[in-house]
């Protein structure tokens, strides 16, 4: 993919995302779901992955960025520190959250070019400050970040939701 392909798929994907959630009432945004997420949870959990992502490519602290230092490396008490530090938000402060880290990352993202996204990971952790000897392209954080991430909470929002999939 081209850098300008790279960024159309993020765009389009969010737009899925915000198109499902849009519909959605306030109870049904904030109600809890069996695992304990509400869907305003979870775009604030998208927003701050979206943190994430802009400070790798900003050479800050990515856990800082998304409220979660000293949260260690694993994802999952990654996540946990994030969902409390925003459980008790109302769903006009996570849509903001939500909407304001997509705005941020899309202008961070938008002088990037298709050589930006091929630089190996480990680029953007000098002195092996957590990236070490990874080679992959910096391109596979940016879609497990972006599109990917989106499509895989429109599926858990589509089935707490039981709105079907475009056709």
């Amino acid at each position: 993919m081209n850098a300008e392909q790279v960024r159309d798929r993020i765009e389009s994907s969010w737009q899925e995302l915000v198109e499902l959630v849009s519909s959605l009432d306030e109870k049904k945004f904030a109600t809890q779901g069996p695992d304990g997420w509400s869907i305003k949870d979870h775009l604030v959990h998208i927003g701050a992955w979206e943190h994430w992502l802009l400070a790798l490519f900003e050479g800050r602290d990515q856990l800082a960025a998304m409220g979660a230092a000293g949260a260690g490396r694993e994802i999952d008490d990654v996540n946990a520190v994030v969902w409390q530090l925003h459980r008790d938000d109302s769903v006009m402060a996570a849509w903001g959250y939500f909407r304001d880290a997509h705005a941020q990352l899309k202008k961070a993202l938008a002088g990037k070019t298709a050589a930006d996204f091929e630089l190996p990971y480990a680029t953007f952790f000098p002195g092996d400050g957590g990236g070490g000897s990874d080679r992959q392209p910096v391109l596979v954080a940016v879609a497990a970040n972006t599109y990917d991430h989106y499509a895989e909470h429109i599926g858990w929002i589509r089935e707490r939701t039981e709105k079907p999939g475009p056709s």
